[in-house]
């Protein structure tokens, strides 16, 4: 394993587009493949098939027009063979000023040269005994 800046900068790129509302980088780098997995932060945001989840991001970032903006830090890049692998962590403000911070992660395929996400999944982190989940002998 070892650190791809092609990886890297791919993750920036998606989201400064998204950012700005340009759609272009999900035609090219969301596999058409229906194995293709994304998991949003939204209970309802699991999908599954790459045209399905194209077609879900191009709204999303269209939707967005550029009025939404995403900024990622503390990105991670990977890469073994031919398979990617990319950690982030964004700030997302939305048009009304509220921020949500989620943490990010990607797995990609080289296919022929070209970066394709295969999964993505988004999160936003709730601390575990906020949620009931406790171990009872760290009480």
């Amino acid at each position: 394993m070892e650190r791809c800046e092609d990886i890297e900068q791919l993750v920036r790129d998606w989201f400064g587009n998204a950012s700005r509302g340009d759609p272009s980088l999900v035609n090219t780098h969301v596999s058409p493949d229906p194995a293709v997995r994304l998991i949003g932060s939204d209970p309802d945001e699991y999908l599954a098939g790459g045209e399905v989840i194209r077609e879900f991001l191009l709204g999303e970032v269209e939707g967005g027009a550029g009025a939404v903006r995403f900024e990622p830090t503390d990105v991670e890049g990977f890469v073994e063979g031919t398979v990617g692998w990319a950690t982030a962590k964004l700030t997302i403000t939305l048009p009304d000023g509220g921020q949500v911070f989620p943490r990010w992660s990607a797995v990609l395929h080289d296919d022929d040269g070209t970066w394709r996400f295969l999964q993505t999944h988004a999160s936003i982190g709730v601390p575990n005994d906020q949620v009931g989940w406790v171990y009872p002998d760290r009480e």
